[in-house]
């Protein structure tokens, strides 16, 4: 059975009755809304009966302090208790960064790069 894990955080993010309003993307949409979330696959390692993928998880929003604050208090909790979810068995937070988008237009935005344990059977 193939694991999206990418799809699994977006179904979590966008399932947090405390989410604010966020929505969760795979890619970033053509009509961007001011304020959303994007999860990209970054990196990790697969092995037989486990998968180590290292996600990006970027928030953009109408200001640096703003995308901070979405980022470190609503987005951050929600992400370290993935390991609440079958089969994800452990997160680990690599960074927390402002990562401006240069655009056009330019939009503020920080990124949660993750490392998730989980089994793939």
């Amino acid at each position: 059975m193939s694991l999206n894990l990418e799809k699994t955080v977006k179904d979590w993010i966008d399932a947090d009755p405390a989410g604010d309003g966020l929505t969760a993307y795979l890619e970033v949409p053509a009509d961007r809304p001011r304020r959303l979330v994007t999860i990209e696959r970054v990196g990790g390692n697969e092995n037989e009966y486990s998968s180590h993928p290292t996600l990006a998880i970027q928030v953009w929003a109408e200001s640096r302090w703003q995308a901070a604050q979405l980022a470190t208090g609503t987005l951050l909790p929600r992400l370290l208790d993935l390991d609440l979810l079958d089969p994800i068995a452990a997160v680990s937070v690599e960074s927390v960064i402002d990562f401006p988008d240069p655009g056009p237009p330019p939009q503020p935005r920080y990124q949660i790069t993750i490392q998730l344990d989980a089994a793939t059977q």
